[in-house]
């Protein structure tokens, strides 16, 4: 089955201010890293369900799921759920950021 892949409007603001922020430092790096996050992320249209719950998907009444991006420092956490065969991408987060709360997503 294949499903559709999209971005609320956070993510794709997200998305964008973690770009913006390392093309101010390595302006190279910043458009293979984006490059490389939309593959992976569009790799989602293609049996999602094989990623594991986001440790804070108990929190929402919708069943959050991550894909996890690099390795180390500059690991992000995809936060996705699943909705009939779309797959909606609610958050790109830093690793180190503090765990998703109910107010800040839209569900």
């Amino acid at each position: 089955m294949s499903f559709e892949v999209e971005y609320t409007p956070n993510a794709q603001r997200e998305l964008e201010d973690v770009y913006l922020w390392i093309k101010a430092r390595a302006p190279i790096s910043a458009a293979r890293w984006r490059d490389d996050l939309i593959a992976k992320v569009e790799s989602l249209s293609t049996d999602p369900q094989r990623h594991r719950l986001a440790p804070e998907s108990r929190r929402f009444l919708a069943e959050i799921r991550q894909l996890i991006f690099r390795k180390r420092r500059s690991q992000f956490r995809i936060l996705f759920t699943i909705v009939s065969k779309r797959v909606v991408i609610l958050s790109v987060r830093h690793h180190s950021r503090r765990p998703l709360e109910e107010g800040d997503l839209p569900i």
